[in-house]
């Protein structure tokens, strides 16, 4: 009887006092833990200044709030679906766990960094790791690991002491988003009075996500080099024996998988047949005519960092006059934009891009009498933006359409990544 119960508190003391972190090497990341550092330092920063410019309050005390993903899984006791972190939290600390929340505490002259983590809801560390594999559960070892100054079981986040008259900064959107847990996330919020509420937190994260370092360049660039292989592989190996679009998909998925540490940025679109004009369509499961065009819009996730192509060829091999002469006005003009990024102009923006392309488009349409020259310049547009309906250009980054509060508007700057893709 006694073995038994002691077995009981055992488990109970598993149940509720380990934290956990599943096995990780951020050196495989591809970004220094000092860049991580550097990252909290400058977000930090443009929270001083703002407090100091905008808010003009007495208290210098500020606190970030910023929760993880949380797996998503598939059905009842069934595996989950890929985890993808939420790409703030892990711009900030390079951590893959879910369910975590980072939070910053400080004032004018210094701040620290506590990362929550999930208590081990199995009976042993053990027991999880068999399921699930190794774990890391040693809290230094953690604080280690990311450069963290302390780390807490997340329970604990709602009775954490805080600065007196701390400015909360988050972002409110998380309330409503179905991939975050909010079970320890809402009762903190609401220790904070909405009068020292900031909802600007992504804002500030944004326009320093948009600047891309030396080393989140490189593993960009990677990851594009590897898309581009995995689509000329796809071309090849799609002749006119393929019959239906799913099988562009699998195949593609296929060669992206071959290539190595690569997942889908995004479910692709394989579209056939004049279904490239339906912007969304992921249906990827109708037949394919022996003459078509073949849309294949896809992008790899390596190393938390994105790609997104779009590319067109005809399934049996060969370009009709008509196809061949609409899509070199497609490559035209993405060239003619590409080589106008390089201008000195100082004003480039993603908006003068999406003006560009509509001249271009409606120049060389013109010149191939596609579209007639009696057409005013107004009502040109107007037919472009029906055949165009998107923007010919976002940013490209940890997530495939990056750094979304980032305008078009906004002049682009030295270090920004984005797409150049007319016609998509």
């Amino acid at each position: 009887m006694f073995a038994i119960r002691n077995k009981s508190i055992m488990k109970s003391f598993f149940r509720h006092h380990h934290i956990y972190i599943d096995h990780y090497d951020i050196s495989s990341t591809g970004i220094s833990l000092n860049e991580f550092r550097q990252r909290r330092d400058s977000l930090v920063s443009l929270i001083r200044n703002y407090i100091k410019t905008e808010q003009k309050r007495t208290s210098k005390n500020f606190t970030i709030c910023l929760p993880a993903s949380s797996r998503l899984y598939m059905g009842p006791d069934v595996a989950y679906f890929p985890f993808k972190q939420q790409s703030d939290f892990y711009y900030l600390t390079g951590c893959m766990q879910p369910d975590a929340i980072l939070l910053i505490n400080g004032n004018d002259q210094t701040f620290s960094t506590h990362l929550f983590l999930s208590r081990c809801t199995m009976n042993s560390t053990n027991e999880y790791e068999r399921w699930f594999g190794p774990t890391i559960t040693d809290g230094e070892k953690v604080c280690q690991i990311f450069g963290i100054d302390k780390v807490y079981p997340i329970d604990q986040l709602i009775t954490l002491k805080l600065p007196s008259s701390s400015i909360l900064f988050y972002n409110s959107q998380f309330i409503n988003d179905k991939t975050i847990n909010k079970k320890n996330l809402v009762p903190f919020l609401k220790r904070f009075s909405s009068s020292i509420v900031c909802n600007q937190l992504t804002s500030f994260l944004h326009s320093l996500r948009s600047i891309k370092s030396f080393a989140e360049q490189n593993l960009i660039r990677r990851v594009c080099q590897l898309t581009s292989l995995a689509f000329i592989k796809t071309m090849k190996n799609c002749k006119k024996d393929t019959e239906n679009e799913h099988l562009v998909q699998a195949r593609f998925q296929y060669e992206c998988e071959k290539l190595g540490d690569l997942s889908m940025a995004f479910y692709p679109v394989v579209a056939a047949n004049g279904r490239g004009n339906i912007i969304h369509y992921q249906k990827n499961n109708q037949s394919i005519d022996k003459d078509a065009l073949i849309m294949l819009d896809g992008g790899c996730l390596f190393k938390q960092y994105s790609s997104d192509m779009t590319r067109l060829w005809p399934i049996n091999g060969r370009f009709s006059s008509t196809q061949r002469q609409l899509y070199e006005i497609l490559l035209t003009v993405q060239k003619d934009l590409i080589q106008y990024l390089n201008s000195a102009d100082t004003t480039r923006s993603r908006e003068k891009l999406n003006a560009l392309a509509d001249q271009y488009m409606i120049k060389y349409l013109r010149e191939e009498n596609i579209l007639s020259k009696t057409i005013d310049e107004y009502y040109a547009k107007n037919i472009i933006h029906v055949l165009c309906p998107t923007g010919v250009s976002h940013h490209l980054g940890l997530d495939v359409h990056d750094c979304e509060l980032c305008t078009a508007y906004q002049p682009l700057r030295s270090d920004n990544i984005i797409t150049i893709e007319p016609g998509k």
